[in-house]
């Protein structure tokens, strides 16, 4: 519905192309299905279980540093969706500030610059990116934020 109700009236972040659709669509439901249950799983995680999220986590964004080395759609672009945001970024980049807080709070690393220098490369232009820079949350509200909440999640409850 969206697609066609604001296909002439907003920016366009789904590719026209049916192939390139149904790559944007898989790598969306990628981030939502297989990444952010993992990410969530670093939040809320404690020991062994915030190691495990946190592998999973790695691992899930080095398969997404693959596809920005191996395919040909994204490989040298300056996002997914071309030279333009597009699905892929918002899926992806809507939870940056979340990830640095949870990497502060957590004292992980879930996006290594070495390891993964185009998903790094591509999170910093994306953050800085006109239109994004604007209503990305302050990072040290955003710690404060996440440092909150995920003690309510690993702070046992109290005993009477």
């Amino acid at each position: 519905y969206n697609e066609e109700a604001w296909e002439k009236k907003a920016p366009n972040f789904l590719p026209k192309d049916p192939y390139d659709l149904a790559i944007a669509r898989f790598w969306a439901a990628f981030v939502d299905d297989k990444l952010f249950p993992c990410i969530r799983g670093v939040f809320i995680g404690q020991g062994e279980q915030l190691q495990k999220a946190a592998e999973d986590s790695v691992a899930n964004f080095l398969l997404i540093e693959e596809a920005l080395r191996a395919n040909n759609r994204f490989s040298g672009k300056t996002y997914f969706g071309g030279d333009e945001i597009g699905l892929v970024d918002i899926a992806l980049g809507s939870m940056s500030a979340f990830l640095k807080a949870i990497e502060k709070a957590t004292d992980t690393v879930l996006i290594d610059p070495e390891k993964m220098p185009l998903l790094s490369a591509w999170m910093d232009r994306f953050c800085e990116s006109d239109g994004v820079k604007e209503v990305m949350p302050d990072p040290a509200n955003e710690l404060e934020i996440v440092v909150a909440r995920r003690a309510k999640f690993t702070t046992p409850p109290a005993v009477n």
